[in-house]
């Protein structure tokens, strides 16, 4: 278990303690309470702490079942279940030994139970805010990250390198060709920079770009065969930029090494999901073209912070093949 606030176990069980102690130092204030007495110090402490643990529970009920799935989207659920909750709440409170309000009549119970919803509530918005602080955050530093990979992979001189060479070459054998290529490697250089800056970009920029930056790997790598295959509901939406990239530069990586280069990409969308998929071969020895992984290990972060549990990630090698399974639900 992993002891921090952001683990669910110890946050709330570090809640409820807070409360049974708070509740402790109430009683303890009162000297003429029935908790001095040596007998009873533990059967009391004992009761008062399934008090508070009723309460917990009735809270949490409350903010995780209730209000949160329901509240603004189905009012009726929401009113009614709340409702049934309270009543239940009421009757523990009144038909059992376990009261957290002592000798009231019905009206201050009623009160008192709404209070305490109330104040779990006021609890469950400032766990919410600083969750929602917390992403923003880390985001914000997975963001530069990205931003200052991009950059370096702009600036970077072998990518330049094989740019200038493929562009000289295309010089001598084919000049007409020659003004294209160059606004092609614009092209990506352009998209790259571009997309650094923004949060979203919509699926069919993205397609774009995968289809200008493989037929710029195609042309540099001859013998790499390139399979590319689209089916898209709609291209109007919203992911993160380079998404894909990491994926598709190391599945050209270790393919081009090979004796025939198997590339194979698809994606596909309907309403609901986007699915990438990659394999490619490689060869037997990969460790001479090993690299700091930087790029998959960011791009695992981003889907785990921006996606959450609406995305799903399998990878797989066998028989000399990689394979890259990712689902993203919308």
């Amino acid at each position: 278990m992993r002891f921090s606030y952001f683990n669910f176990w110890v946050r709330n069980v570090s809640l409820f303690l807070g409360f049974c102690i708070l509740g402790l130092i109430t009683l303890l204030i009162d000297k003429t309470y029935l908790i001095y007495d040596k007998q009873q110090f533990f059967q009391i402490t004992f009761k008062w702490g399934i008090v508070f643990l009723i309460a917990h529970l009735q809270v949490y009920l409350h903010n995780v079942y209730l209000y949160q799935k329901f509240f603004s989207k189905n009012n009726i659920k929401y009113i009614f279940g709340t409702i049934g909750l309270f009543i239940s709440y009421f009757l523990i409170n009144y038909f059992t030994p376990f009261k957290f309000v002592q000798n009231a009549d019905i009206v201050t119970m009623c009160i008192s139970i709404f209070l305490i919803y109330v104040v779990g509530l006021g609890f469950y918005y400032a766990h919410k805010n600083i969750l929602e602080r917390n992403l923003l955050f880390q985001n914000e530093l997975i963001g530069r990250d990205e931003e200052i990979r991009h950059l370096k992979a702009q600036l970077n001189p072998h990518f330049l390198f094989n740019a200038m060479n493929n562009l000289y070459g295309t010089a001598l054998t084919d000049p007409n060709e020659t003004p294209d290529k160059i606004l092609e490697l614009s092209d990506l250089l352009r998209y790259q920079i571009e997309s650094s800056k923004k949060e979203n970009v919509t699926l069919d920029e993205e397609i774009q770009f995968i289809q200008k930056y493989l037929n710029y790997e195609q042309n540099r790598i001859p013998k790499l065969k390139i399979d590319f295959k689209t089916n898209i509901f709609s291209n109007q939406v919203l992911l993160s930029p380079m998404l894909f990239m990491p994926f598709i530069e190391n599945a050209i990586k270790y393919c081009s090494q090979t004796e025939k280069p198997m590339f194979i990409l698809e994606i596909t969308s309907d309403r609901k999901n986007l699915d990438f998929k990659i394999i490619n071969n490689f060869s037997g020895d990969r460790r001479k073209f090993s690299g700091t992984n930087t790029g998959l290990s960011n791009t695992k972060k981003r889907l785990e912070l921006m996606y959450k549990k609406r995305h799903s990630l399998l990878i797989t090698e066998s028989d000399d093949l990689y394979t890259v399974d990712l689902n993203i639900r919308f």
